[in-house]
């Protein structure tokens, strides 16, 4: 089966074009050609002050011959006063039998004979003009609708140019309440909950007495301090945008050995598991996102999980990085994702990865399921 192609279309045939051509105006019904709209008069006046004109000049043709003066100035008039070229033809023809009739009164032996050759001279001459009126109105259309569309380009530009400065600042505020949330947040997270510790051991009487209850808060004092001072660093290195200050001073593997360290409080213990190779190896950003996401990790499973146990596991292996944190807390219980989970999907996806949260076993609603994130990310 075969298929022709589409032709295509041919100019329209030549009596189409005559009819266009003889009913085509100026785009302004009841106007008059230029240069008499440049004057700002009606049109309606203008073709009346013609036809008066075209009248006076009759009157003076039938009695004398001075009225041929009169020609030069009717036939343009009369050209200029008609938009469409048919309204202006047939106001030639008119003109045209008051000149016979003219010449017959003052007795012209063939009276015409002028009316023929002064109206065909004014056809020639009128319907050059109207094809140059009609080219300049094509010109002035085609620089009208030029300069609409460069208004739409540049409007469009410039709409363009505040959706991207729109989309770039809702990015960098989402980066920056990220950073914060897990770097700022967390260690002012750390600071409530090693206050709430040492207020907890200074008010509980112990049998050591008084030195022993001191000794505890001594320690927490210091690692309010520490954090406190970690949290400065952070803020720095937020404000530089040098990447976290725990990963430049002692890399991965002892970051996140601290981490753990400073988040094993209150009865919660916490195994590290590194497997797989050496984590300092790994790419700068990829370093950043499994930072934070084992800080945002411990930072749930203390605030919200309940729990007495927490593992987190970073495993590189078979062209991926697997980073588990799980814990056997309460569970999910339907809870809605906050920031900080969105936050660590964010990261993960944009390194090319995926994250999902779920229950660590199952079990009835009454019974702890736990919880574990799984984040994997390519090498």
């Amino acid at each position: 089966m075969s298929t022709q192609g589409h032709e295509p279309p041919g100019p329209p045939p030549w009596w189409r074009r005559l009819a266009v051509f003889a009913t085509r105006g100026n785009g302004r019904p009841g106007s008059v050609h230029v240069p008499l709209s440049r004057l700002g008069l009606p049109g309606w006046l203008w073709r009346m002050s013609a036809w008066l004109l075209v009248a006076a000049d009759l009157a003076l043709l039938s009695r004398s011959s001075w009225g041929y003066i009169g020609f030069f100035v009717v036939f343009p008039l009369l050209w200029l006063v008609h938009t469409r070229y048919w309204a202006a033809a047939l106001s030639l023809v008119v003109f045209g039998c008051g000149i016979v009739v003219a010449e017959h009164l003052r007795g012209s032996p063939a009276p015409w004979q002028v009316a023929a050759v002064s109206v065909l001279v004014s056809l020639i001459s009128g319907t050059w003009m109207t094809r140059a009126q009609m080219a300049r109105g094509n010109a002035l259309a085609a620089l009208a609708a030029k300069d609409a569309a460069m208004g739409a380009l540049a409007r469009t530009q410039d709409e363009l140019v505040a959706a991207e400065h729109a989309a770039g600042a809702a990015l960098e505020r989402e980066r920056w309440a990220r950073e914060v949330h897990d770097t700022l947040a967390q260690g002012f997270v750390s600071v409530v909950a090693l206050s709430q510790a040492a207020l907890t051991e200074v008010s509980e009487p112990t049998e050591a007495g008084d030195h022993q209850a001191l000794s505890s808060v001594s320690v927490r004092l210091r690692q309010i301090e520490e954090v406190a001072r970690e949290n400065l660093l952070e803020a720095r290195s937020l404000v530089e945008g040098s990447g976290p200050d725990a990963l430049r001073r002692r890399g991965l593997e002892s970051a996140l050995r601290r981490l753990v360290d400073s988040r094993a409080v209150d009865g919660l213990r916490i195994t590290l598991w590194l497997t797989g190779g050496p984590l300092d190896d790994l790419p700068p950003a990829l370093q950043v996102v499994v930072l934070r996401l084992v800080q945002e990790g411990l930072s749930n499973v203390r605030r919200h999980a309940q729990a007495g146990l927490a593992e987190v596991e970073v495993a590189p292996m078979a062209g991926e990085l697997l980073v588990t944190i799980s814990d056997d807390g309460v569970g999910l219980g339907g809870a809605v994702p906050g920031v900080g989970l969105t936050g660590m999907r964010t990261r993960v996806e944009l390194l090319g990865g995926e994250l999902s949260v779920g229950p660590l076993r199952t079990g009835s609603a009454n019974e702890h399921t736990g919880t574990v994130i799984r984040a994997r990310m390519p090498l």
